[in-house]
């Protein structure tokens, strides 16, 4: 698989989690592309290394952007959320071997199943654009399962749900780690992300030799977040 630099990884993870158009990031500053769809974010601030990145929305004012620029630490009437991005670079702890013989790709046989651990799961795991999709079966139902959360021609975001009396069992990582394997074996980048504070699913993402590649802030105007 190419390897890609950290500029890279971030253009195509901002793309597939919001639908974004964005050119090569070579700058300190850019705009998303004003013909397609906008974020709700005004500004996506990221930090790689020693590096700082400002991606805007297209239609985000000059004296807006120097204000957002000067106040990072506490914009008011805005809303920050900070998360962490990252790509598979490490082994993990668990192998495939033993991934694979606690979870399996699910298909529309598993409708019921899906069913009934939480009703809606059927109709939307089957849908194809959430594929591939795997997941962990017990007592008739499905306790964990992952899936491609979003989709480009490049990458692929990750998706995991786990039941609560299911957790700490290593499901939720046998389920990462075969969705990642088959999104490499398109050719494609699987993508994990979590907001900065949820600690479990960093620690997760840790295990499936997942390391971050940027820390990233969209800030949000408080108005649009009540929408």
């Amino acid at each position: 698989m190419k390897m890609f630099s950290a500029r890279e990884l971030l253009r195509l993870h901002l793309e597939a989690v919001w639908g974004i158009s964005l050119p090569d990031l070579t700058m300190a500053h850019h705009d998303v592309a004003a013909t397609g769809l906008q974020p709700p974010w005004h500004l996506y601030s990221a930090q790689m290394d020693s590096d700082t990145l400002f991606i805007w929305r297209a239609d985000v004012l000059a004296q807006t952007r120097v204000d957002l620029q000067q106040h990072l630490a506490h914009s008011p009437g805005y809303k920050k959320q900070a998360e962490i991005a990252l790509v598979q670079t490490e082994p993990s702890v668990m192998d495939l071997q033993r991934a694979s013989s606690l979870a399996r790709p699910l298909t529309r046989d598993d409708y019921p199943l899906m069913e009934s651990s939480e009703a809606g799961w059927g109709d939307y795991f089957l849908q194809e654009h959430v594929a591939p999709v795997f997941g962990v079966v017990e007592d008739h139902r499905v306790v964990s399962i992952a899936h491609s959360s979003r989709r480009t021609k490049q990458a692929c975001e990750l998706g995991v749900e786990t039941l609560p009396q299911a957790r700490h069992r290593g499901f939720a990582l046998a389920v990462t780690l075969l969705w990642a394997n088959a999104i490499k074996q398109e050719g494609l980048i699987p993508f994990y992300s979590a907001m900065a504070e949820n600690s479990s699913s960093l620690k997760l993402a840790h295990s499936a030799g997942y390391r971050p590649f940027v820390e990233g802030t969209t800030i949000t105007p408080i108005q649009e977040t009540r929408v």
